[in-house]
């Protein structure tokens, strides 16, 4: 509902955006996990297009939307110590809270020409390597941070899709052994008519 008190009367509904979703589904999320302190990733949320869902506060519609994004960063926040994670995926990093993009412990930066999301990754991957993302060639990336085991931005060269599956899988497809569908079970036997209390 809106939020308006209740009147006896039937009160209008309020239509959720997508950043009230998104903290929903974070909340939610957090919910499940709470309950004990976990080093193990146990869940990951997913928030692609991020700048959309977890926008920058010059970048919301209203007071509710950033009060929405504050909870879903809190939820994120809290929700590292157990066990669940967060994969930011976006084009546009200025537009992006940055009480979650500062806490990512991991960079993947591709090609990127926007001198505001350069900028911001700098912080993270130095000038130097910043400077290349405008000229990186298609499938490579700057990484840096703890899935990396160097103690320095590398740049890496992405799989071809294509390329991977004709040099990989398509010779291990007769190594991988065929699954069924597990066998049906027969239907329980209803009961007896004078056994339903009904």
């Amino acid at each position: 509902m809106d939020g308006k008190p209740f009147s006896g009367k039937a009160n209008s509904m309020a239509r959720l955006t997508m950043v009230d979703v998104t903290r929903i589904v974070a909340e939610s999320l957090l919910a499940l996990v709470d309950d004990t302190f976990s080093d193990t990733a146990r869940v990951c949320l997913v928030l692609e297009e991020a700048h959309s869902l977890v926008p920058e506060w010059s970048s919301t519609v209203n007071e509710a939307e950033r009060s929405a994004v504050n909870g879903t960063a809190r939820a994120i926040l809290q929700g590292r110590k157990y066990g669940l994670g967060c994969l930011l995926i976006t084009q546009r990093t200025a537009n992006v809270t940055k009480s979650i993009l500062n806490q990512c412990n991991t960079i993947v930066g591709m090609r990127i020409y926007d001198a505001t999301g350069m900028g911001f990754l700098e912080n993270y991957i130095g000038s130097a390597h910043a400077r290349l993302l405008a000229s990186l060639p298609e499938r490579h990336a700057v990484v840096f941070g703890r899935a990396s085991s160097c103690n320095a931005p590398i740049i890496l060269r992405l799989n071809d899709a294509v390329a991977f599956d004709s040099g990989f899988w398509r010779d291990q497809v007769a190594e991988i052994p065929p699954t069924s569908a597990p066998a049906a079970t027969p239907p329980e036997s209803p009961e007896a008519d004078d056994d339903i209390p009904f």
